[in-house]
């Protein structure tokens, strides 16, 4: 019964939005999000630890400043999602270099490797226009709101993998040269291979290196950023391994020593939208 309460409330919910011009749904989402800082502040104690990790030089009124522009950045990044539901982002809202156009449609698998930074939700809204994409997404608890959330994420020629889903599909799209996109920024603990992330040891998903070991595919990191103008602008770069070595190990440390240090960079320019709210490193620092 819940379930049904949780998709049916999103779904009208995701209809009014859809009668609301989109500068004024944004609004309301800045507004929900300065609701969430003061009312309901959830994991703000993990984000300030996140924080001040990060930015060692600044004090408690900055770091204050910050994460209340981070609630702000992802009321907006929520409502934009629900109406997605109803309506999908227009196309003159998405930037992006068209040398994209070009690596995408190269004869080969690609691996796009993301982050919960900027809107990466819209990001297939981008590269399916140029090749079928396999997106990994994580499953919610909530049935009703998983349902309408993959819902949202409907696009042609996208097909949705949970985060825990089969390996051989996730490979497969890339022997079929397809698009596989990742976002790699989440603690996979035990799982994953330590990377210096600002200074202290990071776990990070090896799925892009192990792929990239497998079938030889195109890597290309990219963070869509919105910007002042309420456009999403869709930085990536191409990225080349210097290291010749053979061995998947070495491979997975390269791919994800190059993927934290462009993911640092962004963070710095635009910490505001970045997700805070995840434990990144390990569980003894936020003790």
């Amino acid at each position: 019964m819940v379930n049904l309460i949780t998709y049916s409330f999103l779904r009208l919910f995701s209809f009014i939005l859809s009668l609301i011009p989109r500068i004024f749904a944004i609004r309301i989402g800045s507004f929900l999000g300065l609701l969430m800082y003061y009312v309901f502040p959830l994991r703000s104690k993990v984000a300030k630890i996140n924080l001040s990790i990060v930015f060692k030089d600044k004090n408690n009124r900055e770091i204050n400043t910050i994460l209340k522009n981070t609630y702000k950045h992802f009321g907006k990044l929520i409502i934009e999602f629900i109406r997605m539901y109803n309506i999908n982002i227009d196309i003159e809202n998405l930037k992006y270099d068209k040398v994209l156009e070009k690596e995408l449609l190269s004869d080969n698998g690609v691996i796009f490797m993301t982050a919960h930074i900027g809107n990466w939700e819209v990001i297939t809204s981008i590269l399916h226009k140029y090749k079928k994409v396999t997106a990994i997404a994580r499953v919610q608890k909530n049935n009703g709101g998983n349902k309408f959330f993959n819902e949202c994420r409907e696009l042609l020629n996208v097909s949705l993998i949970s985060n825990k889903g089969s390996k051989r599909k996730m490979l497969k799209s890339l022997l079929d040269k397809e698009i596989l996109l990742i976002a790699s920024d989440q603690n996979a603990k035990g799982h994953g291979t330590y990377i210096n992330f600002f200074g202290k040891p990071c776990s990070i998903p090896k799925g892009a290196g192990h792929f990239y070991n497998a079938t030889n595919s195109k890597i290309l990191i990219g963070f869509c950023i919105l910007k002042e103008d309420l456009k999403y602008h869709l930085e990536f770069k191409n990225i080349i391994l210097k290291n010749k070595s053979e061995q998947r190990d070495d491979i997975i440390v390269e791919v994800n020593t190059i993927y934290s240090k462009m993911l640092e960079d962004i963070i710095l320019k635009y910490p505001e939208q970045y997700f805070w709210f995840h434990k990144k490193w390990d569980k003894e620092i936020y003790n």
